[in-house]
């Protein structure tokens, strides 16, 4: 008797088509961090939306339609790295919707932004770093006995001497502060330059002076009642902590250029949210600082970036015309 043939086991991970897709996608989703998303579909609306205007196509669009979109943006004043994005945006467009080609990387787009690059390189500015001296001065102007002033002493204290990024420093829940006699370990569990979430401590040192930031964080927790979720939250007009309620990171950038501006100085409209993280890492320059020291606290990633602040330190120090004259 033939015996009976055996059925073939069933692959229980195996996946329907219609099935591998939708996963191809959840993890095409996942590869780029929440805000970075929503960058890139705000940077295609508004290239669909003018190339609408135009009567144009925009998928697929031509190499011309494109150069001639990044050289519309530049004479209206946008930023270089504004425009890289939404060049990242549209090809990204185009590769989704499995189009033959990618405009974005033609030749005549290369050529388009490197002449943007030469032109406009020396409108790009620089946020204007708060050296310490400035921290200083900016804290002493504060009133402590106000609990929005405390907390945004907090703010600047740590944004500072942790060197963070603004959108770093707001999500940092209580759980990820840890204090000893020393100072303080923070977990920055996700950042721009660490998409995959591997996350990296920063440790920072009790000074005992005002400007530390150690105390200034525990001084604000306190106050605040906050016993864990977010370190910075809002707080209403009657000075009641709105527990909960995590601040952005645009708040970062009006705390900074307000308390510089109340502290009265001069530089503050040149101020912005990344005035803390610049400024720790010019510091650093001036200090004495090597470039992997600097990183190891800022967690950049790239040297070209950290090489231009001790370029400005470098400026400073050591100038042949410092004694000049005395």
């Amino acid at each position: 008797m033939t015996p009976a043939p055996i059925p073939k086991k069933e692959n229980n991970h195996s996946l329907k088509p219609l099935d591998q897709v939708a996963s191809a996608r959840r993890y095409v989703a996942a590869a780029s961090a929440p805000a970075t998303r929503k960058a890139y579909s705000s940077d295609w609306r508004q290239f669909a939306i003018w190339c609408s205007g135009r009567g144009v196509e925009a998928l697929p669009a031509t190499p011309a339609v494109v150069a001639t979109y990044v050289a519309d943006q530049a004479d209206a004043g946008k930023k270089v790295s504004t425009m890289e994005r939404a060049l990242v945006a549209i090809s990204k467009a185009h590769q989704l919707a499995n189009a033959k080609d990618d405009p974005a990387k033609h030749l005549v787009v290369k050529e388009t932004m490197k002449g943007i690059r030469r032109h406009h390189f020396a409108t790009q500015k620089k946020a204007q770093p708060l050296l310490f001296e400035s921290l200083k001065t900016v804290v002493a102007a504060m009133d402590c006995e106000k609990i929005r002033d405390v907390r945004d002493r907090a703010i600047l204290c740590l944004g500072f001497m942790t060197g963070l990024r603004r959108s770093e420093l707001v999500a940092l829940d209580v759980e990820d502060l840890k204090c000893d006699r020393r100072g303080m370990t923070v977990r920055v569990r996700r950042s721009k330059g660490d998409q995959v979430g591997e996350g990296r401590e920063v440790v920072v040192f009790r000074t005992g002076g005002p400007t530390c930031p150690v105390a200034a964080v525990e001084e604000w927790l306190a106050a605040a009642g906050i016993a864990a979720g977010p370190v910075f939250v809002g707080v209403d007009r009657l000075g009641r902590p709105r527990h909960q309620k995590r601040l952005t990171d645009q708040v970062v950038r009006t705390v900074v250029k307000e308390r510089a501006r109340a502290a009265g100085l001069e530089e503050f409209e040149r101020m912005s949210g990344h005035s803390l993280r610049a400024g720790l890492a010019t510091q650093a320059a001036l200090n004495g600082a090597n470039l992997r020291d600097i990183a190891k606290q800022t967690g950049h990633r790239s040297e070209k970036i950290l090489s231009g602040y001790i370029r400005d330190a470098d400026l400073w120090r050591n100038n042949v015309t410092e004694k000049l004259g005395r």
